[in-house]
């Protein structure tokens, strides 16, 4: 199937991270072919995992691709249960951890600087640590989305600093997991994720050299094609495509 064909047909829901709005996802989904009206996104802003159950369960109905950048991804990997009918989860920039101890009064820092209008600087002096390209637009892009949901810093710092580790979930699943991360990723590091996929029933690890946490704007087309990579390997038609497959192949003989 084309790049063109597959963007047509797949259904994607995705969930941002702290602070991105949904155009943190167009620049991988374009390099995927995913058409405007096969994105559904679901706003990160209540402040518990278990907020979002219902809301999940209502969109992913069957076949779909459920795609989660970091605080999404945690959010995803705490409501496998209501996502069975999908045809994979695509995690990116995913820790598997409880926040640390003590983290909270960071956390409460961070959310005070951001409600006191100051996310733009609080991005520039942490921007190293966010993305391994210091491009000064790619910056600007984050700085905009930031600035434009800090109506959802509060219910996100209750989120993230109350988050219990889904290590035990992301093993125990029996959904296809994909996990991308960029090779300097320090925020969401690769080496747990290892040892999730190693011991998982059915999950792929693409490990993206020289990118950051923000792998997914900083390099799309080669976040796609790792995408692209971990969907193969372990969801690589959907039900429907089996069953077209199957029917063109009886429809041959038959002739």
């Amino acid at each position: 199937m084309t790049r063109e064909a597959t963007g047509d047909t797949e259904r994607w829901v995705l969930l941002p991270g702290t602070l991105c709005t949904d155009r943190v996802f167009d620049p991988l989904l374009d390099n995927l072919g995913i058409r405007q009206g096969n994105r559904h996104f679901v706003s990160v802003d209540a402040p518990d995992v278990r907020d979002f159950g219902a809301r999940l369960r209502a969109v992913v109905t069957g076949g779909e691709i459920v795609c989660g950048f970091s605080l999404g991804a945690l959010v995803l990997a705490h409501n496998l249960g209501v996502l069975g009918a999908a045809r994979a989860l695509v995690l990116l920039a995913s820790s598997p951890f409880a926040d640390r101890p003590g983290n909270r009064a960071n956390r409460e820092a961070v959310r005070d600087r951001v409600l006191g209008g100051d996310a733009r600087g609080w991005i520039s002096e942490n921007w190293k640590a966010m993305s391994a390209i210091h491009d000064s637009a790619l910056r600007d892009f984050v700085v905009s989305m930031a600035e434009s949901t800090t109506d959802l810093i509060n219910a996100q710092t209750e989120l993230a600093a109350s988050r219990p580790s889904s290590e035990k979930l992301l093993t125990d699943t029996e959904l296809p997991l994909v996990f991308v991360t960029g090779s300097e990723d320090g925020l969401t590091p690769a080496d747990p994720i290892r040892e999730i996929v190693a011991e998982a029933k059915l999950a792929h690890l693409s490990v993206v050299d020289g990118l950051g946490h923000f792998a997914l704007i900083e390099a799309p087309e080669r976040v796609a094609a790792a995408v692209r990579v971990g969907l193969e390997a372990v969801a690589p038609t959907s039900t429907l495509d089996r069953q077209l497959a199957e029917t063109r192949g009886h429809t041959s003989l038959a002739s």
